[in-house]
């Protein structure tokens, strides 16, 4: 276990130093600079980050394990250095989330794009094949939320039944989107020490200032356009696979859902894994990256 730790600890420790191979912005259709970086050669992927509301920072040992992959990585909107002078529902809409993407694919010229997406990441990426399903090549989906908004019913309690009364205390002492986070962690996790070990990186690179509002209003929004996405996934044809821990607290009952609505959905699950594979046991890290390279070849 120590070995674990030690790797985690190294891991976090380089992505807050990690400098992007490319940067660039672009703008989107509401005139909004959006940032995005490039790390590694090869196909290109991009990778969305979950949230909604947080950094992409966190997804580091991603890209930095698979360097022959090009993974192109958005701020989204209100996140990292995408600033907005001014988050209200008219910005935080899932349109103009997945308008950005289309805005993304077609400055970098390609034709079909692979989207890998970790939680509200890959909701974000089942928004855009459905409304752009001939612009996507496959996607990968990474514990992601559901499709709908039942999964909202129980994954707050699925992560809270996992805390302790420290962890409990901390969460209603805290006075930030952030810091809420930081208290909650443990329930994220399969193994409460890496849990408690990784909890450094909430406050280095999970969640951004402004993470609270972003989140609100965007999922409102997402719950708000529930039932078209629902109708045009059932026709999304590209390749979908899906990996998750066995106990990651978005639940089997979201997995499942999501193959009811995209039939062709590959499912995999890492045992004794929460919500972030490459965070766990180095065996669940292990078992993630070789999923994740399948899945992208």
């Amino acid at each position: 276990m120590r070995r674990n730790l030690t790797i985690l600890w190294v891991l976090l420790l380089q992505q807050t130093i990690l400098l992007a191979q490319k940067n660039y912005l672009i703008q989107s259709a509401d005139n909004i600079s959006l940032n995005v970086n490039e790390y590694g050669q090869g196909t290109p992927v991009v990778l969305l980050a979950g949230g909604p509301g947080f950094n992409a920072a966190y997804l580091a040992p991603i890209w930095k394990a698979l360097p022959t992959y090009r993974f192109i990585v958005p701020d989204q909107r209100g996140t990292g250095r995408s600033s907005l002078n001014k988050i209200d529902s008219s910005h935080m809409t899932i349109s103009r989330y997945v308008d950005d993407l289309e805005i993304l694919r077609k400055y970098l010229h390609i034709k079909k794009i692979v989207i890998a997406g970790h939680s509200w990441g890959g909701m974000l990426a089942l928004a855009y094949a459905a409304k752009y399903p001939l612009h996507v090549d496959r996607l990968i989906l990474l514990g992601p939320g559901g499709i709908t908004s039942n999964f909202f019913k129980y994954f707050n309690s699925n992560i809270r039944m996992r805390l302790r009364e420290e962890d409990s205390s901390e969460s209603k002492l805290a006075d930030s989107f952030a810091l809420k986070m930081k208290a909650i962690w443990p329930g994220y996790f399969y193994n409460r020490e890496i849990a408690l070990a990784t909890k450094v990186l909430v406050d280095t690179s999970l969640a951004d200032h402004n993470a609270g509002i972003v989140n609100s209003l965007t999922l409102k929004d997402y719950n708000r356009t529930e039932k078209s996405r629902v109708a045009s996934l059932r026709n999304f044809k590209s390749p979908v696979y899906l990996i998750q821990g066995r106990q990651d607290p978005v639940g089997e009952s979201t997995v499942y859902e999501t193959k009811s609505i995209v039939a062709q959905t590959q499912i995999f699950f890492i045992e004794k894994c929460g919500h972030l594979p490459w965070l766990e046991s180095e065996s669940a890290s292990a078992r993630f990256f070789e999923l994740l390279k399948t899945s992208l070849n």
